[in-house]
């Protein structure tokens, strides 16, 4: 398992307590006139994962995304790339609304990390 995701080629750590995984099957329930339920499933699932992202100001390394990298990806509005914690890859999208918290208040310093809020949804 890794500590970090890989989206659209670039590594981000996730907010442990703020970054939840999560399935929808699709499904539609109604009432019968005798009182019972008559629920029809549809045959895929939608994966989705919700919270934040850290975006630094200044990447540890070549490998790992700046917080310029990360609105690069979000404004492409297409799928892209998405390796999970347990190394699995997925072709996702990105939805917002794309909050920014800064963990200082000079949001350009070198060494500031802001935290991007959003849902990726799997194709």
């Amino acid at each position: 398992m890794n500590n970090y995701i890989t989206l659209d080629g670039k590594k981000y750590k996730t907010i442990h307590k703020q970054w939840t995984p999560g399935s929808d099957k699709p499904s539609t329930l109604r009432r019968t006139l005798l009182g019972s339920l008559d629920v029809t499933y549809g045959p895929g699932t939608f994966n989705d994962w919700q919270g934040k992202i850290e975006g630094p100001v200044t990447p540890i390394d070549g490998t790992w995304g700046s917080i310029a990298d990360l609105r690069l990806t979000i404004v492409k509005l297409t799928s892209v790339s998405m390796t999970d914690h347990y190394g699995v890859t997925f072709t996702v999208h990105i939805l917002g609304p794309f909050q920014e918290e800064s963990r200082s208040s000079m949001w350009d310093a070198a060494s500031n990390m802001i935290y991007v809020k959003m849902r990726i949804v799997k194709q």
